[in-house]
């Protein structure tokens, strides 16, 4: 058992919330590229305005560089971990604490980056809501994004996607090992010492690898690895079979120091973990392969990589039908678009590359399906979750008819 407090995220969200996916998928805007000779913003944690405090004091916390006017105005400047080159995904999470019916004004503006999340807010960091389109205005281009706050009690959290911290996975992990058929495993540490963990099942000839949250802000990724996992850990026939035949190892968090100091991307070396697959310079892909060639020296056979991710939609990365092995992922979405006639995702299988990602190492290493499931950044939430499970049931299916070794 694992020490840590235990935590769920609970979400609602409005219907009606899709509008800023068009909004944001359409962006053209290029990123402001600062030079390198350019002055670096430093980022700052607090900054008040008559008698309203805006801090960054929690796991995954950050508001950039915070300048305080007047009048509860305020402008923070969103900075990457890194200079770029870095993926232009803005991360921001505050907190404003004052007094109830307090107002205050909080221009966003990016560095290397434009506005990809809907602010949501929440009264207890636990349970989230999008703002209301009223209270939230994007420039041009979405260069920049402004939040006007009405604070009805003493604190109100804001952030680009729920937080989802340590205390999410601690919850999930608890639960697994309470079931009986998970061992939790100490894979090794992250750079700066954090627990990387895998649950695994018993022993068998063939084993599925799955992986999320490379990236820290890709929430919604997370929430659909979750429903993915607890479909495949359900008591129906077909997750007892597929338990039977397949030994499963998964690993939730795989980048924690990047989500607890509330980067947009990258480890706390700079790195993007899924660019590191194949070079292994950082702990966090090491500890996973360790795992991996300890299976693979006892003679067990990888069937299957699933790594989850956020994107602007939804959305899976495969190998081109060419190279399909054996012919999986087609049947396997195929199969799941036929029962979400009302859920919208594409397949997208591009040329195999180069890129040191965890699904083109899996699959020019092994030959085996290697696939990135990408799960839209403001779909809603219960959606995802449906169709995690059908994604999930289809995928028992597809694996289960294909030759046993």
């Amino acid at each position: 058992m694992r020490t840590g407090e235990s935590g769920q995220v609970t979400v609602f969200f409005r219907t009606n919330f899709l509008l800023l996916c068009l909004l944001l998928a359409g962006c053209s805007a290029q990123p402001h590229e600062p030079s390198q000779a350019e002055p670096w913003p430093e980022p700052n944690s607090h900054c008040s305005s008559a008698g309203v405090l805006l801090d960054a004091h929690f796991e995954a916390g950050n508001l950039g560089h915070c300048d305080a006017g007047e009048n509860r105005r305020f402008t923070l400047t969103l900075i990457p971990e890194n200079r770029p080159p870095i993926n232009t995904s803005p991360w921001f999470a505050f907190r404003a604490s004052g007094e109830p019916g307090d107002r205050a004004v909080i221009r966003l503006e990016f560095v290397h980056g434009y506005a990809r999340y809907w602010p949501k807010t929440s009264p207890d960091g636990v349970h989230w809501t999008p703002m209301p389109r009223d209270q939230v205005f994007v420039g041009p281009e979405n260069q920049w994004m402004e939040i006007r706050l009405n604070l009805e009690n003493h604190r109100l959290w804001v952030a680009g996607q729920e937080i989802v911290d340590h205390s999410f996975y601690d919850h999930w992990l608890d639960a697994l090992e309470a079931s009986g058929e998970v061992a939790l495993r100490l894979l090794g540490p992250s750079v700066q010492g954090r627990p990387i963990y895998l649950a695994q099942t018993h022993d068998r000839p063939e084993f599925v690898l799955f992986i999320g949250r490379q990236h820290p802000p890709e929430v919604s990724g997370a929430f659909g690895m979750r429903a993915f996992m607890d479909t495949v850990f359900s008591d129906s026939e077909l997750a007892r079979r597929f338990r039977e035949r397949f030994k499963l190892g998964i690993v939730p968090l795989l980048n924690p120091d990047g989500v607890a100091a509330g980067h947009w991307r990258h480890n706390v070396n700079g790195v993007d973990v899924n660019r590191d697959w194949g070079p292994f310079t950082q702990p966090e892909t090491q500890a996973v392969m360790g795992w991996v060639a300890q299976q693979e020296a006892a003679g067990r056979r990888l069937s299957l990589m699933l790594d989850f991710h956020s994107t602007r939609e939804d959305l899976f990365y495969t190998q081109p039908v060419r190279h399909d092995p054996p012919d999986f992922a087609s049947s396997w979405l195929a199969a799941s678009a036929g029962r979400l006639p009302d859920f919208s995702f594409k397949h997208d299988a591009g040329p195999v590359s180069e890129q040191p990602n965890a699904k083109n190492y899996f699959y020019t290493s092994r030959g085996i399906p290697a696939i990135t499931y990408e799960v839209g950044d403001e779909t809603d939430r219960e959606s995802i979750r449906g169709a995690a499970v059908v994604f999930a049931e289809e995928m028992m299916r597809t694996l289960l008819a294909t030759p046993e070794p």
